[in-house]
């Protein structure tokens, strides 16, 4: 034991207490056991959050059902069910997501019903996002992978990546996944490709088919959206789906 002078006297002193340093261990421990338990609730629910259906699931089943999947591109279509009519419209856009996040709602889809087709529109964010060409590609082709596999030859229409003003500067790797994309459907009689690039440009660039944050369409991208659809589908379906389902569409379209 130390000794030390006080006044002449030498008196003993204490070691440090340890209470302080004791009770700082135990609240961090506290703290982490807390953060432990909290991300792994979190990360459940995450979990569980990213294997959800798709939304916009419906009650209303038939033969002439219409799935709308993709990203905010496809969930923003608000007139979707007047532009597609007599067609039973069901809109199951995820504002926001990537290919990879929509390929596992759509492998845990519950859907009792298979739709008349399927038409697709995502990629838009992935490039944005820094992912490649060749992997945007390759998550299209586990998409039409899940599909076969739930729905086997259910008609695909691929929608071609909008040449927006906000990603003009992604403009060479949408080409390149545009003609990856029409190649698939060129390969495969279950998948179509719907080119809207030349209805949404004007000399070369992005005409006024944009909202103000020049990224998402307006009512009149829309509407070009409708009208090349509904080309590709008169053209794709079969006559008797056709008939029964939009006779309309076998007459010209405007």
């Amino acid at each position: 034991m130390r000794l030390v002078a006080y006044r002449g006297w030498k008196l003993p002193t204490s070691p440090p207490s340890q209470k302080p340093l004791r009770t700082a261990l135990a609240a961090l421990g506290k703290c982490l056991i807390a953060l432990a338990v909290f991300a792994g609730i979190f990360g459940g629910w995450m979990w569980m959050k990213a294997r959800e259906p798709l939304p916009g699931a419906s009650a209303r089943e038939g033969a002439c059902v219409l799935w709308f999947v993709g990203s905010s591109s496809m969930s923003r279509w608000n007139t979707l069910q007047n532009d597609l009519r007599p067609w039973i419209a069901q809109n199951r856009g995820i504002g926001g997501a990537t290919m990879a996040e929509i390929n596992l709602h759509f492998e845990h889809d519950q859907a009792k019903h298979r739709p008349q087709a399927i038409i697709y529109y995502a990629g838009d964010n992935d490039l944005a996002f820094g992912r490649t060409v060749d992997e945007t590609i390759a998550d299209l082709r586990d998409f039409l992978r899940i599909k076969t596999q739930l729905f086997g030859q259910t008609p695909v229409f691929l929608i071609s990546l909008k040449p927006s003003p906000t990603r003009w500067d992604h403009r060479a790797q949408q080409v390149q996944f545009n003609a990856a994309a029409r190649a698939i459907a060129d390969a495969q009689s279950d998948v179509a490709y719907v080119d809207t690039v030349p209805l949404l440009l004007e000399q070369g660039k992005p005409g006024p088919f944009f909202n103000e944050d020049g990224l998402h369409l307006n009512d009149e991208g829309y509407r070009r959206w409708k009208i090349a659809l509904r080309h590709a589908m008169s053209e794709a379906m079969p006559i008797n789906v056709l008939k029964k389902c939009d006779p309309g569409m076998l007459q010209p379209t405007a």
